[in-house]
């Protein structure tokens, strides 16, 4: 009996022992964090304002952690795709998601079925840039403000289109929530993307468009489109003379598609927090707010927690929406 006891007592100093190591061993891997190439999966395809912001951040972050940050492309179904890879991989923070609201959160108000749920498979790092979303139309529209766009939707029933990136998009979704509080309606033309829905806004087979500045304004510069408002709490500094859509009178509205990183769940906290003070770094450098401030993109860094607190406002902010739109993604 006595030697039983004794090699319980061994065998409980063993565990003790390697659960203690085991401790040791995963605070070391995470101050030294990363410890190899990190795959950065970008949910976008390549080209355009947030690829290029993607690989300004990738190289900022090379710079700062001493290890490759390597861009993957991995587009299609509202980023579902790129989420999975990231929601299935290893949860050491060596394989991160750069992505809009959809794979990061709003797509399981979308999907009847996911391969993953983004609230418990995912662990939020660091929330990196706004992409203003404005109200553009075509010129032959008799419009100039929100308050005649809601009088011209309302004399017109079933007869007047916008255009969206997409089932889902945030294009979709902003106009939903504009038809919502204004308590019009209009017909939703989905196109794949937002180049192609353009273009038919431009040739006037459709009457209006929620589209990033960044592809729009351009548009309006020369002519093409007319800006009607932005869809901001505040007017742009990049766009100062358009006014935001609360200014005709539709209290609190705002839609921003926003950017931000997250990680597999379970990754260490360690890691997760060295991670997110390197991507705020990297977005305050004045060259690179310099860079994309004239195309009307808010570059931030946030906390861990802070950007856990706006994914959380955002589901609750947009489920009704979903649920009104009737937007479904299967």
């Amino acid at each position: 009996m006595a030697r039983q006891a004794f090699s319980l007592h061994r065998r409980r100093l063993a565990i003790s022992a390697a659960l203690a190591l085991t401790g040791v061993s995963s605070r070391a891997s995470a101050q030294g964090y990363p410890t190899k190439p990190v795959r950065l999966i970008l949910t976008n395809p390549p080209g355009g304002t947030v690829d290029t912001l993607a690989r300004v951040l990738a190289d900022e972050l090379t710079r700062t952690l001493g290890q490759p940050f390597v861009i993957e492309n991995r587009p299609g179904a509202n980023g579902t795709l790129g989420g999975e890879l990231v929601a299935t991989s290893p949860p050491d923070g060596h394989t991160i998601l750069f992505g809009p609201p959809g794979p990061i959160a709003l797509n399981r108000l979308l999907y009847q079925k996911m391969p993953y749920d983004p609230v418990t498979a995912f662990a939020p790092v660091s929330w990196v840039a706004n992409a203003p979303l404005v109200l553009v139309a075509h010129p032959s529209v008799p419009v100039q403000s929100v308050s005649e766009l809601i009088d011209y939707a309302k004399s017109r029933p079933g007869q007047v289109a916008y255009a969206s990136q997409g089932n889902g998009s945030s294009g979709h979704l902003a106009m939903e929530l504009l038809c919502s509080m204004a308590g019009i309606s209009m017909i939703h033309i989905p196109y794949r993307g937002s180049a192609p829905a353009l273009t038919d806004l431009i040739g006037g087979r459709v009457q209006f468009m929620f589209d990033n500045t960044t592809s729009s304004l351009p548009q309006v510069a020369r002519g093409a489109l007319k800006a009607i408002a932005v869809a901001e709490r505040e007017r742009l500094k990049a766009a100062p003379n358009i006014p935001t859509v609360q200014e005709s009178g539709l209290r609190d509205f705002e839609a921003t598609p926003w950017f931000g990183v997250v990680t597999r769940a379970g990754t260490p906290r360690e890691s997760i927090e060295r991670l997110s003070a390197a991507i705020t770094q990297a977005v305050n450098r004045p060259e690179v707010q310099a860079r994309f401030a004239p195309l009307g993109v808010e570059l931030r860094g946030t906390t861990p927690a802070a950007f856990a607190a706006h994914i959380a406002s955002e589901l609750v902010k947009w489920e009704r929406i979903v649920k009104l739109s009737g937007a479904k993604l299967d």
